[in-house]
């Protein structure tokens, strides 16, 4: 006998039944006397399990009326659903008719749910899935309809741009609850560089609004209730990120950035609202960042640690079980099908589904669950899935918790239609199978995580048993140092980046085992920056600062220039030779970044000194920059700018000394001639817009090595609809004669950092 046909005894009129009742009655009142009679079994189920339907029903008696001209048996008709989304976003409060659809939609899905012959739980989360992506398309409809009244058609370069909104967590993975949040990434598509609509605005500030309209029509809640609460937290760099982000960052960031938590989030996305095309190409171009195609052993840890923290921060409460996150929960079920999946899906491809019961019949099939294991955890989810939506429709409300005693079990077995003891012993099977699925998944044995990251990438030295040796005592060291770190996840997986970084180059494993006393060192840069160790790992050959002085103090900025000139040298970078010039200048940026940041780490230097050097730094890269653009430029510089002075002026914080890790160079660019007549400010302009793209170029130019900076000219006079460049005369007059008060504040914070020194005094 299943569950839910073991409820003998339970009173039919629920857990509250002298609420249900008092409900009823009021309802009844409202209603035609023959509808009442009729929906005599409907009103007391919801009366009884979805009390938060009630009032609606009052103002809306029609919608019981029309369940009954339809086949309740029958699933969700998405055509008809569409239809009257359609007519909802034609009327006059096109939001309000939105809100209305969505409970109607959901008094139908309820009906069902409560029958006598009840939906299984995930057509329930199906249907109150598909729902959602009706009423979300149909939103973002409306959110275009305003913006374009208010800024135009989103057309850039005559190109009519598309954005997308992806659905992640259980929107993503078609098993919305009664009272889920909705887990969302705003993308649009990539424009080229430079592209504006007709008013001005970039494709960034134009979809900013477009999502910004989007998200309070969403969440807006009125008096016919609201469509759902947004949440954004699962966009890349969560609250401190774009709030649109493009294609081509979306996957560099999945590529190169994304914890594990990130991709076991992603492997759900799927598109919900616009332009599905360009989210199933997002999606796809990320695939193989999120099922990697060696075993990931990383994200099994990473996917643990997670479990942990949630246990930690919500669960074990005494005399309470929350459904969703305590060991045997919803989660433990989640984490056993996402560890599998992460681990084996770049290998089997048919385990990469979005679902969880679809995900555990897959790894059933191919054996990496045992058949039986995988159908007990599919049963326990099923039924704490029902659980999770009999709590939150008593008032759709996000709550996931019961009490445990007696009442407890007797006031949710009757909610579930289960006697309490038939109820308490089927909670304590299914906690118990989806507990012991999740702890079985988990490995503990740190050491053998690093051996196994060794063995990928390097399985030559762990075939003789000598070298095996070695690296088995290496790999103990680096788990032991990892371990006492001040964040051991973090460390393991940035190591993890670092050997897929050197990949197969004995060299590096070489130094580490000719020098163990350095991996504490390396282990608490992996542990305390992601931003140091993704450098290091996108350019091993940075190592070498690992291995310097501890003690060592900054460098000023003429022993910065002095180190440049020695490793320009040492790799014959000559003006004309851009691209080792290029290679030269990366390489010097990045291994003095990684300098400063092995200092600000250990606790050497303040962080007014670690701005101060960083600033430095950037001032000595560009006065470099500048010198190898001019050499580009020398032969075809006309005779009559030969006198001609240029500067490259700081602004904002590289302007006050205040740079961090990975900040953008804010400048603007001025020039003076001794004759300004019209035809040479005229030739000015030409070479010294070429010159400044240069200049741009050698910092911001994506090579093997990377970047140095990125440059924003954006406090330029006119912004960016104005010239690259200006002479000193014509900024002086500009902001003599019409800057906004913001320019001119911008300019308290400026200071020249490459150029002319007697132009930089005027």
């Amino acid at each position: 006998m299943n569950d839910a046909a073991a409820g003998g005894g339970v009173d039919p009129w629920g857990p509250d039944p002298e609420r249900a009742r008092r409900l009823a009655d009021d309802l009844g009142a409202a209603l035609d006397p023959e509808l009442a009679r009729r929906a005599t079994r409907e009103i007391r189920g919801l009366c009884a399990h979805a009390p938060f339907l009630v009032p609606m029903l009052r103002h809306h008696p029609e919608w019981l009326t029309a369940l009954y001209e339809g086949d309740l048996a029958e699933p969700l008709d998405t055509e008809t659903l569409a239809a009257r989304l359609d007519a909802a976003v034609r009327e006059s409060d096109p939001a309000a008719a939105l809100r209305r659809a969505k409970y109607r939609s959901l008094l139908r899905i309820t009906v069902r749910e409560l029958s006598p012959d009840p939906l299984a739980p995930e057509i329930v989360l199906a249907e109150l899935s598909d729902l959602a992506d009706g009423l979300l398309d149909a939103a973002l409809r409306v959110a275009g309809d305003r913006v374009v009244a208010r800024r135009g058609a989103a057309r850039f370069a005559d190109t009519d741009a598309s954005f997308c909104v992806l659905g992640l967590g259980k929107l993503g993975a078609r098993e919305l609850n009664y009272s889920s949040d909705v887990d969302l990434i705003y993308l649009r598509e990539d424009s080229e560089p430079g592209a504006t609509t007709e008013g001005g605005e970039s494709p960034a500030e134009y979809f900013a609004a477009l999502a910004r309209e989007f998200g309070a029509l969403v969440s807006e809640v009125a008096s016919e209730g609201f469509l759902y609460r947004v949440d954004l937290d699962l966009r890349p760099e969560g609250t401190h990120g774009p709030l649109v982000i493009s294609e081509s960052a979306l996957a560099a960031y999945y590529e190169s950035r994304a914890d594990t938590w990130e991709r076991a989030a992603f492997a759900k996305a799927r598109p919900v609202a616009g332009d599905a095309e360009l989210g199933w190409r997002a999606i796809r171009s990320i695939d193989p960042a999120v099922f990697r195609s060696s075993m990931d052993l990383a994200t099994v840890r990473g996917i643990r640690r997670l479990k942990h923290d949630v246990v930690e921060e919500h669960g074990g409460r005494e005399g309470v079980f929350d459904v969703k996150r305590d060991p045997g929960g919803i989660r433990d079920v989640e984490f056993v099908a996402q560890a599998l999946q992460l681990l084996h899906g770049g290998r089997i491809p048919q385990i990469r589904a979005r679902g969880t019961l679809e995900a555990l019949e897959g790894l059933g099939a191919v054996g990496l669950l045992p058949k039986d294991d995988a159908g007990a955890l599919a049963e326990a989810y099923r039924f704490l899935r029902r659980l999770e939506n009999r709590i939150q429709m008593r008032a759709e409300r996000q709550v996931h918790t019961l009490p445990v005693d007696a009442d407890g079990l007797a006031f949710w077995g009757s909610a579930m239609g289960l006697a309490r003891d038939v109820f308490a012993a089927a909670l304590d099977r299914h906690r118990a199978t989806a507990r012991a699925g999740a702890e079985a998944i988990f490995p503990e044995d740190r050491a053998e995580a690093v051996l196994d990251l060794f063995a990928r990438h390097q399985p030559r030295l762990l075939a003789l048993p000598e070298s095996r040796r070695m690296m088995e005592q290496l790999a103990d060291d680096i788990s032991r140092e990892i371990a006492a770190s001040s964040d051991p996840e973090l460390a393991f997986n940035n190591l993890d980046r670092f050997i897929e970084g050197i990949g197969g180059h004995r060299f590096y494993y070489e130094l580490l085992l000719d020098r163990p006393e350095l991996i504490p060192r390396l282990c608490a840069l992996f542990a305390s920056s992601r931003f140091l160790s993704n450098l290091l790992a996108q350019y091993p050959r940075l190592i070498e600062p690992v291995f310097d002085d501890p003690g060592r103090l900054l460098l000023s900025s003429e022993q910065l220039r002095a180190d440049l000139a020695s490793l320009v040298e040492e790799l014959g970078a000559e003006d004309d030779d851009v691209e080792t010039a290029l290679r030269t200048l990366r390489l010097f940026v990045h291994r003095q970044t990684l300098n400063i940041g092995l200092l600000d780490l250990g606790g050497a230097v303040s962080r007014a000194e670690v701005e101060g050097a960083l600033s430095d730094l950037a001032q000595v890269a560009l006065e470099r920059a500048l010198a190898v653009a001019e050499g580009q430029l020398a032969r075809r510089r006309p005779d009559a700018l030969h006198t001609a002075r240029f500067l490259v002026v700081g602004m904002g914080k590289l302007a006050s000394r205040e740079l961090g890790y990975g900040s953008d160079l804010d400048l603007i660019f001025l020039y003076e001639l001794d004759d300004p007549s019209p035809a040479l400010v005229a030739e000015a302009q030409d070479f010294f817009v070429k010159l400044i793209q240069r200049l741009i170029s050698a910092l911001q130019t994506q090579t093997a090595e990377g970047r140095c900076y990125e440059i924003d000219a954006r406090l330029r006079p006119s912004g960016s609809q104005g010239s690259l460049v200006c002479s000193l005369e014509a900024f002086a007059r500009y902001h003599a004669g019409g800057s906004e008060a913001w320019e001119r504040q911008a300019l308290l914070r400026s200071r020249a950092v490459a150029g002319d020194a007697d132009l930089a005094v005027r």
